[in-house]
C-alpha cells in the first residue's frame, strides 16, 4: 500500500446511541446507551484492519453500521468516495454489491430450509446476475470450489453440514457478489480451534485471490494478530488504541490493551513466570451511565486524578499510533518497564 493511497473506507465522528429510557407514564430521565461513541479511523484498500474488545463495547453494532444494517445516530461512513448515509435507497442498494459481511455464528445466519446452491445464488438473483440458469449454475458452482465445498454438497441444507463448512458457504455467499470490502465479524468465533486456522488460512488466501479488503472484529487477539495488518482496539464505544500490528504488540501504550494481551495464554510455564502482566479488575461499565474522565479509569491500575477528571483526547503520537491514555505506558518490545 502506497502513503498517498486514498482510504477506500473512512469513518469520521460515527456514533449511535440506543434509547433505553423506561417507558410509561412515569417516565424518567431519557438513558441513552452509547454502543459507538465518536469513531475516526480509515481504512485502505487491501487490508486487514483488525478490531479487537470485550463483548459489549460496540465492535458488532460498527459493523452493522458500515453494511447499514443499522443506521448511524450521527457521522460520516465514506465508503470508495461515497457518503453511505447520504445515498437514496436505489444508489444504496446498487452499492451493497460492492460490501457485504461474514456473520459469526454460521448455523444461525443461513436460512435452514434453503439448499446450499439457493443460500449462495439469493445474492445473485437480488441484484440480476447471473440470471441464466447456466450462467447461475456455473457461478455457484464456481464459488464453492472456491471456498472448498464439492458439487454434492449444493443441495444439502444447512444441518448437514459442519460448523466450518456451514461458515464455508457463508464466506461463498459474501464473495457472490465480487465485493470491495469483507466485514467478517467474529467469523471463527464460533468453531472449534483446529477448524479456526482452516477458516483463517482460507480468508487470507481469497484476499490474495480477490484483493478483498476486510475489517476483521474479534474479541481476542490471537485470530486478529494472525490476519491483521492494523488494528483498532475498542472499549465501551471507542477506540483507545490504533495502529499496525507491530505497534500494537511491541509498542502497547493503552494499559486495556496490555491487559488484553496479558490474558493471551503462554504455554511455557517459564516464561509465563517471568512476563510481567496487567490483570484487569471490575467489570465494564454500564455504557448508558459511563464513569467521569477516561472510560477505563476504574479499571485501570495507573490511573491518576486527570484520568477520573478529564477524557483523554485521541490523538496520533507516532506515525499511524493512535491512543487515548494520560499515563501511556513504556514498552520496550514486549516487555512493559513501567509496570
Amino acid at each position: 500500500m502506497g502513503e498517498e493511497q486514498e482510504p477506500l473506507l473512512k469513518v469520521r465522528e460515527l456514533k449511535k446511541y440506543f434509547d433505553v429510557s423506561e417507558k410509561g407514564i412515569f417516565k424518567k430521565e431519557k438513558k441513552l446507551l452509547r454502543a459507538v461513541d465518536n469513531l475516526n479511523f480509515d481504512v485502505c484498500e487491501g487490508e486487514t484492519f483488525g478490531i479487537v474488545g470485550e463483548s459489549g463495547c460496540g465492535k458488532s453494532t460498527l459493523g452493522k453500521m458500515i453494511t447499514q444494517l443499522i443506521e448511524p445516530t450521527e457521522g460520516i461512513i465514506d465508503f470508495d468516495g461515497k457518503d453511505l448515509n447520504s445515498l437514496s435507497e436505489k444508489k444504496l442498494r446498487e452499492k451493497r454489491k460492492d460490501f457485504q459481511m461474514i456473520f459469526q455464528d454460521p448455523s444461525s445466519s443461513l436460512n435452514p430450509r434453503m439448499r446450499t446452491f439457493d443460500i449462495i445464488a439469493e445474492p445473485l438473483l437480488n441484484h440480476n446476475v447471473s440470471t441464466n440458469n447456466n450462467d447461475l449454475n456455473n457461478r455457484v458452482l464456481e464459488l464453492m470450489e472456491t471456498v472448498g465445498l464439492q458439487k454434492q454438497h449444493a443441495y444439502r441444507y444447512p444441518h448437514e453440514f459442519s460448523g466450518g463448512q456451514k461458515q464455508r458457504i457463508g464466506i461463498a455467499r459474501a464473495l457472490a457478489l465480487n465485493p470491495k470490502l469483507i466485514i467478517c465479524d467474529e467469523p471463527v468465533s464460533a468453531l472449534d480451534v483446529s477448524i479456526q486456522s482452516q477458516i483463517l488460512n482460507l480468508l487470507k488466501e481469497l484476499q490474495n485471490k480477490f484483493s478483498l479488503t476486510y475489517i476483521f472484529i474479534e474479541h481476542g487477539f490471537p485470530a486478529v494478530k494472525y490476519i491483521s495488518d492494523r488494528i483498532a482496539v475498542m472499549y465501551l464505544g471507542k477506540i483507545v488504541e490504533l495502529g499496525t500490528k507491530n505497534q500494537i504488540f511491541n509498542n502497547t501504550k493503552h494499559p486495556y490493551t496490555a491487559g488484553l494481551l496479558s490474558s493471551i495464554p503462554i504455554p511455557d510455564p517459564e516464561m509465563r513466570a517471568q512476563k510481567k502482566r496487567i490483570v484487569l479488575k471490575g467489570e465494564t461499565p454500564n455504557p448508558v451511565n459511563p464513569p467521569s474522565g477516561c472510560y477505563f479509569h476504574p479499571r485501570c491500575p495507573f490511573a491518576t486524578e486527570i484520568c477520573k477528571n478529564e477524557q483523554p483526547p485521541f490523538e496520533e503520537h507516532e506515525k499511524g499510533h493512535f491512543f487515548a491514555c494520560h499515563n501511556p505506558l513504556i514498552t520496550k518490545g514486549d516487555e512493559l518497564l513501567n509496570v
